[in-house]
């Protein structure tokens, strides 16, 4: 049990000397000095910063307690009876009302559009999510149990797992049943892993409705919701890290298919695209990128995706090549399946097989 907010920091908060290579990373989050828990999504940073954004921040009568102290939230709220999610346009225009400093129009890459930029100075520590897994343990056996019966299920050591979301500060509400899990780990071996969850979210006692649509990267497990949050074992094995973008043209009308989807499961989605048209005309292969995290894990080989995107050149590492670039869910639907470019099928071991 935690009695209160400075018990809560005593036992999750880790100092920023501890962070892996001193940077930000993905799923991580981060305690601001205004109380603020800011959350970092991908491999590209700004140094000595982070690009993501508040989800929790101290607000008065705003309906959420944090171990005794009042916070409101930028991503869900209330109408009614019913949680409705936040967009990311008025997500980040909040934060303007959090912090009078914090700018929605500053300058900052076209790919963080949706997010913000925060120094490390303005922070205190974060959560690790293996750390934040540990003492979530001791204090809720609920969560050992369920991370357990993931790990054996998807085939994943239990000791390299960890938590993000707000279990990886240890908050808890009673009805809540969801483990954000943080699977690190090689390429071949997430890549293992997510499939096999595909497989599973199909099947009607796995599969998760959640917002009004079924989530293919989400599972239910014994009761327990699953929610996986991929990261690459090294920074290095990261695609995309450290580079940058400029916008050759706004609002393209771009279709493609899915060619490789080695990299759907991480933040952000990394997607060669075939039998692509710009505008209804035939065009060269490029790779999509996507970023907003709320699609991680969305599209597969052979999925036929229509968006209004950004077709951009990605520099990084002393290449340049060119991409399309998408940054809102509403902007890309799949629109269809070219069968013969789908992954093979999984089949699906015995809880616990390979562990």
């Amino acid at each position: 049990m935690i009695r209160n907010f400075d018990e809560m920091l005593e036992r999750f908060l880790r100092p920023l000397s501890e962070l892996d290579a001193g940077r930000a990373t993905d799923s991580l989050y981060f305690l601001r000095r205004d109380g603020s828990f800011i959350f970092t999504e991908g491999y590209c940073h700004p140094e000595g910063g982070m690009y993501g954004k508040i989800i929790y921040y101290p607000k008065k009568g705003g309906g959420i307690d944090v171990f005794g102290r009042e916070y409101g939230c930028t991503t869900k709220k209330m109408v009614g009876d019913e949680c409705i999610y936040i967009g990311h346009p008025e997500q980040i225009r909040a934060h303007r009302e959090i912090d009078p400093e914090l700018d929605p129009d500053a300058e900052r890459p076209v790919f963080v559009e949706y997010e913000m930029e925060f120094p490390l100075s303005d922070c205190v520590g974060f959560f690790d999510p293996v750390h934040s897994l540990r003492v979530c343990e001791e204090i809720y056996p609920w969560v050992g149990e369920g991370t357990r019966l993931a790990a054996k299920a998807l085939g994943v050591p239990w000791e390299k797992l960890g938590l993000t979301g707000s279990l990886a500060y240890g908050r808890h509400e009673e009805g809540d049943d969801d483990l954000d899990l943080v699977i690190p780990g090689t390429i071949e071996d997430n890549r293992r892993v997510y499939r096999k969850i595909r497989s599973l979210s199909v099947l009607p006692e796995h599969r998760v409705i959640e917002f009004g649509r079924w989530w293919p990267m989400r599972m239910y497990q014994e009761g327990y919701l699953i929610c996986p949050f991929f990261t690459y074992r090294r920074w290095e094995d990261a695609p995309l890290r450290d580079f940058t973008v400029e916008v050759a043209r706004e609002d393209a009308a771009v279709t493609g298919v899915v060619a490789d989807d080695t990299h759907t499961n991480y933040m952000p989605p990394l997607l060669p695209l075939e039998d692509l048209t710009i505008d209804g005309k035939p065009a060269e292969s490029r790779p999509l990128i996507i970023y907003d995290g709320a699609l991680r894990g969305e599209y597969f080989n052979g999925d036929i995706l229509k968006m209004k995107a950004r077709l951009v050149e990605v520099s990084q590492r002393g290449e340049t090549f060119p991409a399309v670039l998408v940054t809102l869910w509403d902007n890309i639907k799949k629109v269809g399946e070219d069968p013969e470019r789908q992954s093979a099928p999984v089949v699906v071991e015995p809880a616990g097989a390979g562990v």
